[in-house]
């Protein structure tokens, strides 16, 4: 008797295991998936023997509108409804808020003007992002609202936007938490692996994710993920303040839990742990030679709790 009960504990515990899922988004027509993120970034430079160390917070709601689903592609509305951010360097700090009333503030007023704007973005059911455009969107009308101001201000506060929220930022960003989904059903305990080619700013890399299904529930799959950092091609200088700038040399890697919904495949919660380390140069115009190279190390905790 007590043979057979084990038996039956072993048959159960197989099954189980031998039991596979299908992970992919199934999201319906019109439905609005929403997505809250919270991150951190730690820099620290080390130029000429002095470490400059940057911290940063970032908070965004974005709402994601199902506007048509054909074949193996979703086409979303995206919809910023909040953004802030914090970033303390020594002893000066800079933040915005998008909630923020205080006209003085232009970063905080332009971050208002582009809530409630919309752009699209189409991704596969496996969470590719095939597409992002009409970002340009986002930036009509930037500057409503505001006392007269320099047009020289008007123009750097412009083209500080549009290099945060251009077409391959955004699209980096939200590449990242989305290419998740394994090819075929697989069973728990199961791994796969995922590759993502991450262009923005003065970056260019490529990531190479291996994922394990570690339980189902009722409701949700719960997955982990291990990344290696590569540098992908050579990057382009990129305007900073009074320089230009690029990140070559990219390496490090990447942890990865998440929650995803039985039902729609849509990420319950996340969580991205994400070390760095490569080499900035720096150019006074792009027709000079490199005038300083330096090492940094960069650290980012992401998480997102979305609905």
């Amino acid at each position: 008797m007590k043979k057979t009960f084990t038996l039956l504990l072993l048959l159960v515990t197989l099954g189980s295991y031998a039991q596979k899922s299908k992970l992919e988004l199934n999201l319906q027509k019109d439905s609005v998936y929403n997505i809250t993120a919270d991150v951190k970034m730690d820099i620290d430079q080390l130029i000429q023997g002095t470490h400059q160390i940057i911290k940063s917070t970032i908070t965004g709601v974005s709402a994601h509108k199902v506007l048509s689903v054909q074949d193996t592609l979703y086409t979303f509305e995206v919809t910023y409804k909040s953004l802030a951010m914090n970033m303390a360097l020594g002893d000066k700090t800079i933040s915005f808020n998008s909630a923020d009333t205080d006209t003085t503030n232009m970063l905080s007023r332009v971050m208002h003007n582009m809530t409630g704007r919309s752009f699209i973005m189409v991704m596969s059911k496996r969470g590719k992002i095939v597409d992002v455009k009409n970002t340009e969107n986002l930036f009509k009308d930037i500057f409503r609202g505001f006392p007269p101001i320099d047009e020289q201000k008007k123009a750097q506060a412009l083209v500080q936007a549009q290099k945060s929220f251009n077409d391959k930022s955004i699209k980096g960003n939200f590449q990242e938490s989305f290419v998740i989904f394994p090819k075929a059903p697989i069973g728990v305990k199961s791994t796969w692996s995922n590759q993502a080619s991450i262009e923005a700013a003065a970056i260019s890399i490529k990531t190479n994710t291996i994922f394990t299904l570690d339980n189902v529930t009722k409701d949700a799959y719960e997955i982990s993920g291990l990344a290696t950092i590569e540098p992908d091609k050579s990057p382009e200088f990129k305007s900073s303040s009074q320089f230009f700038m690029r990140l070559i040399n990219v390496n490090g890697n990447t942890t990865v839990k998440a929650t995803i919904n039985k039902k729609t495949g849509w990420i319950i919660k996340s969580e991205i742990i994400k070390h760095l380390k490569g080499d900035v140069e720096l150019k006074k115009t792009l027709s000079e030679p490199v005038m300083l190279t330096y090492p940094m190390v960069i650290n980012i905790d992401v998480k997102s709790i979305n609905n």
